[in-house]
Formats: structure tokens, C-alpha cells, sequence
């Protein structure tokens, strides 16, 4: 096993459960136990579950295949990541969702509702499942699951090891910290390294044309050793790479507060109630941009302007009730599974992670009034980009919208707030209607967003037996790749977007079936 991320946790669970001995390779330190996952809100994208049940919602595989394929965009030589994907709906609640709940894991009652599409083309329905102590949870309960196992001993983890040199029954490997080389042979390799997110340079190489040239400043999000030298070494000895330009990339990223590592972002959930602006200070419109409605629609509308950044303009009052922050690091109460502080943090707003964040983050500025904000936010940029009246006057024409009144409202998003505030996964979350200069609701905020590089959606094509392929679809012998490094399976499973929650539920899915696979050879 090359990779101890989720995806390599869960297939070596499954394996020493099925009879067979793994030796399980990582460059990261035994706090970093995990990848990626550990650091994921933990969201998992299932249907027709019985928390959907208990909160009324109808869900169903016709329904949730439809809104797969309407996302996905796939094309006709799609064959394998179509296959995937419609297993994967059509199992991700017993084979994914039932498999971590008999681990230990515990899924929040109410379900959320992400990526809604700017046309309601998304999630018809709730799908996004947040698991109680985020990504790490989930990390957690597996690799307790491995310790507690009778067969622990039959699994060698081995810390700070690189794998240089890829072959189906051999990887040559390098202790990082001692230097020391060795080959090692096995039946099977299964490669669980991850995506391409972690190099940036591999990242704007495969950039996607429709979003033009890359941006010179792009954040990182992804897992500083998810490089692609496994998607280079599976190349090398003519395996199939596929679809390295669908990438999932987020346009509302800031510089962490405190960078743990080069470039280092982190991906934000914006409020719902603020005005998502271009550097000038205008609104984007004739159709607003909102968060959580669709992550490549706004990347794309960011991507328009070579300057690629956006403002988020809001208050206090609206920033406290809806900011939040994607990920386990600033989630502590979820992560460390505080219930009653949590719901009381629902229930009051999160003055303290909105303080945190202006006080650290450099991309976050104040301000009393609509002038001194547009100062600010052209002292952050360095330029004199943000035209004050321009601004003013765009969020004046909102403000006096809502100012007429329930019966006479007529913004989209108006309309969007008000629907959000129908379903009660949301309700508590979001504002209700505050106006951006309300004078008891300040002082104002602004947010530079940027775009961070996240996850690849395209990858090592395989099997639905996780094999990996060679270029005339034949599999490779002993050779398996999973989760991130297999586009969560096919070389591609979203297609070109996603309905989110499916990163981590990919990585389970895929791992699960390539154990059953080595198991019964």
C-alpha cells in the first residue's frame, strides 16, 4: 500500500479483515496519520439514508443518478468513470455510510444541503452527511478499528518512507529520515497516494482552458504530498491517466492565518447574506454568485477576470450567524465532538472564529463605513481597483431592495436566502435579511477570495475492481489504485463537477472493492 490517507486506512483495514498481510508505506508523521481526510470538514454524499428519512427528505437512486449525470457532463469515452459513479450512488449508503457506522461513525441527524446548482441543476435534495469530529473522526474510527483488529500484527506501517520507483509487484522506497533505500516486493501494490493538488506546478500545467490562463497566485489546499509522482510513475510503466484538467478547485479560499506550509490556504463557507463582488467593487450579476450553490460556477466567474479574485462584502451580524470555515482545524467543537457547546455555537453565532479570522487572516479587512472599506481593501491589494462609489452604489441598490419589504423583493438572491431559510438544516445559519449598512449590524467586512487548488477529479483509470488499466483498457497485473489517485475510481467519477461530499465516500467506495478484488485472487 503506498499511501496512508483514508482511502489506504480503509483498504488495509479490509485486507487484514480478509485473511492477508500489508505493509503499508507513507511520507507523512505518525500526527499526520490520514492525509487529507484529517484535515476535511467530513462530509459524505449518500442517498436514501435514514437520516434523510427522519427529516422528511425523499430521496431516491433515479433522483440522485439524475443529478450525477446532469453535473458530470460526461462524454462519450467516459465509459469507466460512468460505470463508477452510477455504483457509487447506488451503494454509498450500505456500502460506505453502513460500512463507517459499524466503525464507530456517527453522522449528524440533520443533513446538509450543498451544491444546490445556480439553476437548481445540483443536489435536488439534501445529501451532504457531516460526520461528528469531521475528517479526523473518520480517520480516527478506522485506524482504531485497525488497532483493536486481531490481526494488527499483520500489518507493517512504515512513517516517513517515499516510494521512488513504481512496478506491479515491486516499489523501491526511501526512508526520509534515515536515507536508507530498499526494495520491496509484494503479490499486489495498491497505490492510495492521492491527487495532483499538492503541486501546484502540475496544477496550472493542467489548468482547465475554460477557466483561461492559470492564475499566477493560486492557494494550496490539498495535501502537501498528493504530487502526482505515482500518476507519473503509473504512466511510466503504461498505465492510463485520464482527465488531469477536471480538477476541484474552490474560488473562495484565503491565506491560513497561520501557514503551516507554502501558499497555504485555507477554503472558507462565505456568507450566505453577502455580496460577492469583482475587484472593480461590482456585483456579479445578472445572476448573483453565492456560496454553496455552486463552487464551479463561481471558480468560473472569478476565472473571467485575469486579476482572478473576488471580494465578499458583509457585517458583523451577518458574518457571526454565517461564516464558517471547511475543514477540522478551525471546527473543534464537531472535531472534538463538544456537543453542547456546538449547538449553542448554531444557536448564538461564532463571534469568536469571526474575531480570529479578522484579527489573523490577511486577506480579512474592516471598516465603519463604505468609503474607509473600499480604502482598506485597495491598501490590501496594493492597487486602486475598487471604485468606492461603484461599490457603494451596488450595495445601496441591494440594501434598499430589501428594504421595501417582504412583498416587493425582487433580487435572486433575496430569493436564494429565503429558500435557504426554508430548510432547517439552514435556517439557524443564515441571516435573516440583514441589510450590509445597517448601522446596528457593523462594522463592515471584507473578504479577498482567492482560488486554491483542492482535489483532482480526474486520475489512475481503473476497473471496478480498482485495477489499474493499461492505455488499451487491459488491467495491469497486481497493480490496484484508489480514492484520489484513481479519480476516486475510473480515472474520473464526477466527470467535470461534483456534488460534493463524494471525496471522501469515493475513497471508502474504492478502496473497499479493491480489497475484495486482492482478497479473491
Amino acid at each position: 500500500m503506498i499511501g496512508a490517507g483514508i482511502a489506504g486506512l480503509v483498504t488495509a483495514l479490509e485486507l487484514i479483515e480478509l485473511g492477508r498481510d500489508v505493509v503499508l508505506l507513507d511520507r507523512c508523521h505518525p500526527h499526520e496519520l490520514g492525509g487529507l481526510a484529517r484535515e476535511a470538514f467530513g462530509g459524505t454524499f449518500m442517498v436514501d439514508t435514514p437520516e434523510q428519512r427522519r427529516s422528511r427528505v425523499k430521496d431516491s437512486f433515479e433522483l440522485a443518478w439524475q443529478d450525477w449525470q446532469t453535473l458530470a457532463g460526461f462524454e462519450a469515452d467516459d465509459v469507466w468513470p460512468r460505470r463508477w459513479a452510477e455504483q457509487y450512488v447506488a451503494r454509498a449508503r450500505d456500502d460506505v455510510g453502513g460500512w463507517l457506522k459499524r466503525h464507530g461513525v456517527w453522522f449528524f441527524p440533520v443533513v446538509n444541503w450543498a451544491e444546490r446548482g445556480v439553476y437548481g441543476d445540483g443536489n435536488s435534495v439534501p445529501r451532504f452527511h457531516l460526520c461528528w469530529g469531521c475528517g479526523q473522526g473518520m480517520v480516527d474510527a478506522v485506524w482504531g478499528a485497525i488497532e483493536k483488529h486481531p490481526r494488527r500484527s499483520h500489518l507493517d506501517l512504515r512513517f516517513r518512507t517515499r516510494v521512488t520507483r513504481l512496478e506491479p509487484q515491486r516499489v523501491h522506497a526511501v526512508n526520509e529520515g534515515s536515507g536508507h533505500e530498499r526494495e520491496i516486493e509484494a503479490a499486489c501494490v495498491v497505490i492510495a497516494a492521492g491527487g495532483i493538488g499538492g503541486n501546484l506546478d502540475i496544477v496550472r500545467r493542467h489548468w482547465p482552458k475554460t477557466m483561461g490562463a492559470p492564475p499566477a497566485k493560486l492557494l494550496m489546499g490539498s495535501h502537501y504530498y498528493a504530487d502526482g509522482a505515482m500518476h507519473e510513475e503509473v504512466e511510466r510503466i503504461g498505465g492510463n491517466v485520464t482527465h488531469l484538467d477536471r480538477m476541484w478547485n474552490y474560488a473562495d479560499a484565503v491565506r491560513h492565518p497561520k501557514p503551516r506550509r507554502k501558499d497555504h490556504g485555507v477554503k472558507l463557507i462565505p456568507p450566505r447574506s453577502g455580496l460577492l463582488l469583482d475587484p472593480d467593487g461590482k456585483r456579479y450579476g445578472p445572476v448573483p454568485v453565492m456560496p454553496t450553490f455552486d463552487a464551479y460556477y463561481a471558480l468560473e466567474r472569478m476565472c473571467e477576470d485575469e486579476r482572478k479574485y473576488s471580494w465578499l462584502v458583509c457585517n458583523w451580524k451577518i458574518a457571526r450567524r454565517e461564516l464558517d470555515v471547511s475543514g477540522s482545524e478551525h471546527n473543534p467543537l464537531i472535531r472534538e465532538k463538544r456537543l453542547g457547546r456546538f449547538v449553542a455555537s448554531v444557536v448564538v453565532g461564532k463571534s469568536n472564529l469571526v474575531r480570529y479570522f479578522v484579527d489573523h487572516c490577511p486577506d480579512f479587512v474592516t471598516a465603519g463605513s463604505l468609503p474607509e472599506l473600499a480604502r482598506n481593501m485597495n491598501e490590501l491589494t496594493g492597487t486602486n481597483d475598487v471604485d468606492a462609489a461603484l461599490m457603494e452604489s451596488e450595495i445601496r441598490r441591494y440594501d434598499a431592495n430589501l428594504a421595501r419589504g417582504r412583498s416587493l423583493w425582487n433580487d435572486d438572491q433575496i430569493r436564494r436566502i429565503a429558500q435557504l431559510r426554508n430548510w432547517r438544516g439552514d435556517r439557524l445559519r443564515t441571516a435573516k435579511f440583514v441589510q450590509i449598512t445597517d448601522p446596528k449590524a457593523g462594522p463592515l467586512i471584507a473578504v479577498k477570495l482567492q482560488p486554491m487548488a483542492r482535489k483532482s477529479l480526474g486520475g489512475i483509470q481503473t476497473d471496478l475492481e480498482s485495477r489499474v488499466l493499461d492505455k488499451a483498457g487491459e488491467p495491469i497485473a497486481g497493480l490496484y489504485a484508489v480514492g484520489e489517485a484513481a479519480g476516486f475510481g475510473g480515472g474520473g467519477m464526477h466527470g467535470k463537477r461534483s456534488l460534493e461530499g463524494t471525496f471522501l465516500g469515493g475513497c471508502v467506495f474504492s478502496a473497499r472493492l479493491a480489497a475484495k478484488s486482492i482478497a479473491s485472487r
